[in-house]
């Protein structure tokens, strides 16, 4: 097991840096860890996404809420369980809290598994945009995905009107990363753009708690079989894997299961648990 996760630690959201021995600049596999993310940063960066998505307070937050928990519930052509297409946002401050503790490695591929409206992939292309190769999304449900992309356009409108209203832009400026990408595809039955997607990912991250809901002892073992050994997704070696609110069959699907910290997220109060797992 790896060092630097071989203690199980259970916290409430406080300088998660420090839960599996990280520090800011530190090295790992010979690759730089991005810095813990500031509270400023985070507060740049949701100044954006509310500009996109809708502040959380305001009408238009709920109206897009509704909208997008309406797209799963209505959609009867998936081979889905009804119960995994309910609709759930982590949230920018949860990611950022899982993303530090993980620690973020230059050139990292991020992936959101079950991407929705494109948040987190938004929210992380632009938290780490100095470290992140790509901040990819993978989504089932195509009416999600259509929307996804109209974010994704309204999100690029907003940086380069910032930019073009700001006058010194490059003060402060936040930027996306390399390359960010949406895409429709379903983690069970892939198409090989999906197939392509899993195997060049380094970081995972799913959402999974109205998944996990009706299994006892929250368990995955679908999941846990695509994205494990010869699995029809399955994740490269040594990629880091975070599954909030489910658990996977790690001795079986070549996990590595490497510990799990409590998680306040706004739709799972009072708290979700992140557990870690790394690709063997």
């Amino acid at each position: 097991m790896n060092h630097r996760f071989e203690l199980l630690i259970t916290v409430v959201l406080f300088s998660t840096r420090y839960i599996f021995g990280l520090s800011s600049g530190s090295i790992s596999r010979g690759r730089l860890i991005a810095p813990e993310t500031t509270e400023s940063q985070r507060q740049g960066v949701t100044k954006i996404l509310d500009l996109v998505y809708g502040d959380e307070n305001s009408d238009e937050w709920e109206a897009r809420r509704s909208q997008a928990r309406a797209s799963g519930e209505e959609d009867q052509t998936l081979n889905v369980p009804q119960h995994e297409l309910v609709y759930g946002e982590l949230g920018l401050d949860a990611l950022a809290t899982i993303l530090d503790a993980v620690g973020v490695e230059q050139g990292d591929r991020f992936m959101d598994i079950g991407s929705g409206d494109g948040m987190l992939v938004s929210a992380a292309s632009m938290l780490y945009s100095d470290f992140l190769e790509s901040s990819m999304g993978v989504e089932i449900v195509p009416d999600l995905y259509e929307r996804s992309l109209k974010f994704q356009n309204r999100l690029e409108n907003v940086l380069q009107q910032i930019d073009e209203d700001e006058e010194n832009p490059s003060d402060g400026k936040v930027e996306l990363c390399r390359s960010m990408s949406l895409d429709l595809g379903n983690v069970y039955e892939p198409n090989e753009r999906t197939k392509h997607l899993f195997s060049k990912t380094t970081l995972g991250v799913c959402f999974a708690t109205t998944w996990s809901r009706n299994e006892p002892g929250r368990k995955l073992p679908k999941l846990s079989s695509a994205l494990g050994n010869s699995g029809s997704c399955e994740l490269p070696a040594g990629s880091k894997l975070v599954i909030i609110d489910g658990v996977l069959d790690h001795e079986n699907d070549g996990f590595d299961f490497v510990g799990q910290f409590n998680l306040f997220v706004p739709d799972t109060a009072p708290f979700s648990i992140a557990r870690l797992y790394t690709k063997l």
